[in-house]
């Protein structure tokens, strides 16, 4: 039984269309998914909720899945309807009851939303340092041939002398100007959603300042409503950078 059913048909064609692609995408989070069940498996030990043991079989699992990404043999069967059941198959399966309890204080909605996150932020990071480049590139261009001309035009007309060293070094300008924004969408990505459960918290002992050192956030998204609204501004922000 898929999570999103409750107990009536839908037609194949809507079903398609809503989730058709969720598998093919998800491969871009599982990596992201499976290192935040990793961090969470080790808070769950710290404060009690689960036993060394436990958490070492979590560790291992989770690994041997790490290393199938990186070999490029991780797969998500058409059974599994995304990522997340796919992993938390692969734990039950291999662990048992161990692989049960990495949900403890977990809800389905603070756990894709945190693989989103760390997913959009390393994004970001990646796409910061091209961008970096390709201006550092067209500021070398500009000095190169900042003694070429070539004609400014205004009405369609040539006007004033301009120069290709000119041009370089306005889109690198515009370049860094356009990081400001990346930026912007990094430092909202970079909120630690992990323990905010599906929009109310948990009642167990868990330390969320420990995950967010453990995944390399800046801080913690503190309200647990709040932290659920970052679905979706999160993609916004990015979109527009």
């Amino acid at each position: 039984m898929k999570i999103w059913e409750k107990g009536f048909s839908v037609n194949d064609k809507i079903e398609r269309f809503t989730v058709g692609h969720d598998r093919e995408l998800d491969m871009y989070l599982a990596p992201f998914d499976m290192q935040a069940s990793k961090a969470q498996a080790r808070m769950l030990a710290s404060v009690g909720l689960l036993s060394a043991a436990e958490n070492q079989q979590l560790q291992q699992g989770l690994d041997e899945l790490l290393g199938q990404v990186e070999a490029g043999t991780f797969v998500i069967e058409p059974e599994f309807e995304d990522v997340h059941s796919k992993i938390e198959y692969y734990l039950t399966e291999k662990f048992g009851d161990a692989g049960k309890k990495i949900h403890v204080a977990r809800s389905r909605n603070d756990q894709v939303l945190t693989a989103i996150q760390l997913f959009i932020k390393d994004y970001c990071e990646q796409i910061g340092g091209k961008v970096l480049a390709l201006a550092e590139l067209l500021l070398q261009q500009g000095e190169k041939y900042k003694n070429e001309l070539l004609p400014g035009y205004t009405h369609f007309q040539a006007a004033m002398p301009s120069s290709f060293g000119l041009w370089f070094g306005a889109y690198a300008e515009h370049l860094l100007l356009d990081m400001h924004l990346l930026e912007a969408a990094r430092a909202v990505a970079d909120r630690n959603p992990l323990g905010s459960g599906a929009g109310f918290g948990s009642s167990f002992p868990i330390d969320r300042a420990q995950t967010t050192r453990d995944l390399g956030f800046g801080e913690v998204a503190v309200g647990a409503v709040g932290a659920q609204m970052l679905r979706g501004k999160t993609e916004k922000t990015l979109a527009f950078a």
